[in-house]
């Protein structure tokens, strides 16, 4: 899951968390009353919430996807 905080005039990204679906669904398993997920997370540098291990600086968050994305083309066919 990619979640990124935007900033809107200039349309950059400021920060982005990417985190993989089965930690998505751990931390985040059950829809509110409206029946939607919700993720809050600190943009603070500083910050120590349950989201923080996934937090990316926008210069970072390129690599990470294509890292991410050659760790799934292996998958587990790879480890036979």
């Amino acid at each position: 899951m990619l979640f990124v905080a935007v900033e809107v005039e200039q349309g950059a990204i400021m920060t982005a968390w990417l985190a993989p679906s089965p930690a998505c669904a751990e931390m985040v398993p059950d829809p509110n009353s409206k029946g939607r997920f919700r993720f809050s997370a600190s943009m603070k540098p500083d910050s120590m919430d349950r989201w923080t291990p996934f937090r990316l600086e926008a210069a970072e968050l390129p690599r990470r996807i294509l890292a991410r994305l050659a760790e799934l083309e292996e998958g587990p066919a790879s480890n036979l």
